[in-house]
């Protein structure tokens, strides 16, 4: 029981200093961090710190993976009031695309071209590809199973919207298109994925 406390404590105090993290990453960017920083926002010791994370990066990255967790509940609370499947795969991309902006540090490390240097961020985004495939992979089976959608290979087709999405990140960020260009983009990616290119 004492261990469990002490593992519960531990883990509010990491949480805490992922917190503090997040918003001093944003105040200053990556490069321009200190731990001296995170230290200070989090009203933690440096020692305290590096009891948890060896490094400025694995600091970052926890951030990256709670950023991560953010939007992944803030999409899913989007699409869990929808039961039409085309509207929920419509919502699905736009929040997606929209929730990119809540993520701050994820979309600075994009947008300052710091995956050349971060490379635990480019084996963040392979390592939740696989996650969002099975997310996608859901959303298209259950509009399969309501005579919604018709899939040879849903997975496949999964795996190819996912890989559209993660494209369309870097230029959606260069390019700091408002919500209603971010619309626009998903109506008419959706309009090509639903209905194809060629007469009918």
């Amino acid at each position: 029981m004492e261990n469990n406390t002490q593992n519960i404590g531990n883990d509010e105090v990491r949480e805490q200093v992922v917190r503090a993290a997040r918003l001093v990453f944003a105040r200053f960017g990556f490069k321009k961090t200190a731990l001296d920083d995170i230290a200070r926002e989090s009203r933690k010791g440096k020692s305290t710190i590096y009891y948890y994370f060896k490094s400025k990066d694995e600091i970052f990255k926890a951030v990256i993976d709670a950023e991560a967790e953010i939007r992944k509940q803030a999409i899913n609370e989007q699409i869990s009031r929808i039961s039409d499947s085309r509207q929920k795969l419509k919502i699905y991309i736009y929040a997606r695309m929209q929730t990119l902006k809540m993520v701050v540090n994820y979309y600075e490390a994009i947008k300052n071209d710091l995956l050349d240097n971060l490379y635990f961020v480019n084996n963040f985004r392979i390592e939740h590809f696989e996650d969002e495939i099975m997310q996608i992979n859901k959303l298209l089976l259950e509009g399969i199973e309501k005579g919604e959608f018709s899939i040879a290979n849903p997975q496949l087709t999964a795996k190819t919207i996912v890989t559209i999405l993660q494209g369309f990140e870097v230029p959606l960020i260069i390019k700091n298109l408002s919500d209603e260009e971010i619309q626009k983009s998903v109506d008419e990616m959706l309009n090509i994925l639903f209905f194809g290119i060629v007469t009918k």
